[in-house]
């Protein structure tokens, strides 16, 4: 996909991280339920973007600087609760885990790029002469032709690129010198406070478990955790207390627990921890 014009000469400088976050909350808010693929040009996103991030004027003379033969672009989004597959014009395979947006082109040019706010799985048609990259807020990952995991929820402390098959080069967005190449079963992780950057051996199909339904953390911080399982089965998870905040699950549920039993596992992994619930409504205690 040729690179549309007026993307370099956004000034964000001035826009902080609440900022962009409270973007695409915006951008999400807006999305149909149920979801379906929307089709829209370069135009509209460039204006939902560059209202959302930028100033008035940085925005008028982005969009004044458009042309009106520009490539349509499709939008799928997943709401709570749900996973849906998409594939690409090139035949890639996209599956979405709840809550994600994907922005792509109906058809791609001599490069393939498309846009993510969530967590989403990959499995990338080769094609050396055409590469392919998933860009979200923070991260850019560069495709060679693989499977792969890219975790970007922008309420997550951190985005995290897990590689299954292949090659891939993950760096972040506005500093490619920090380029890390990855290996099967490493991970790329990108602190978005202070932009540290960790690869590390992981198993990769702990990171796509989600396509099936089912649950993997590996020391994930309790509140962490909670949200995926809020994501999961659509339900609110309060807690209550701050004795837990220092907690750590490592746990596996891969054999169709419901949400109850779910619960009642953490409990037993937390010492003291409790729950009640109402309806979809869950507090820890």
């Amino acid at each position: 996909m040729e690179k549309f014009k007026g993307w370099d000469s956004i000034d964000s400088s001035d826009v902080s991280r609440e900022e962009t976050d409270a973007a695409w909350i915006a951008v999400q808010k807006k999305i149909e339920r149920p979801a379906r693929v929307r089709r829209f040009g370069w135009f509209a996103v460039a204006a939902a973007v560059a209202v959302a991030l930028i100033s008035p004027v940085a925005a008028y003379v982005w969009v004044s600087r458009q042309e009106v033969n520009v490539p349509l672009m499709c939008q799928t989004s997943t709401s709570r609760g749900e996973v849906r597959e998409v594939i690409l014009p090139d035949g890639t395979k996209a599956v979405l885990n709840a809550e994600t947006v994907l922005v792509y082109p109906e058809k791609f040019g001599a490069e393939r790029s498309v846009f993510l706010s969530g967590e989403a799985s990959f499995d990338v048609t080769s094609d050396e002469a055409h590469p392919f990259y998933v860009k979200t807020s923070d991260v850019t990952v560069k495709v060679h032709g693989t499977r792969f995991n890219v975790n970007a929820y922008f309420d997550s402390p951190s985005v995290r690129a897990t590689l299954y098959r292949g090659v891939i080069t993950a760096y972040p967005s506005d500093n490619e010198e920090r380029a890390v190449t990855l290996a099967p079963n490493q991970y790329f992780d990108y602190e978005r406070q202070n932009g540290a950057i960790t690869t590390a051996p992981t198993n990769a199909l702990e990171a796509v478990a989600w396509e099936n339904g089912d649950l993997c953390f590996r020391s994930v911080p309790i509140r962490s955790v909670a949200k995926t399982i809020e994501r999961r089965f659509d339900v609110t998870i309060d807690l209550t207390t701050d004795r837990y905040n220092s907690a750590v699950i490592t746990a596996n549920f891969i054999h169709g627990e419901t949400l109850d039993d779910l619960m009642d596992a953490l409990c037993m992994i937390v010492p003291g921890m409790r729950y009640t619930r109402e309806e979809n409504r869950i507090y820890l205690k």
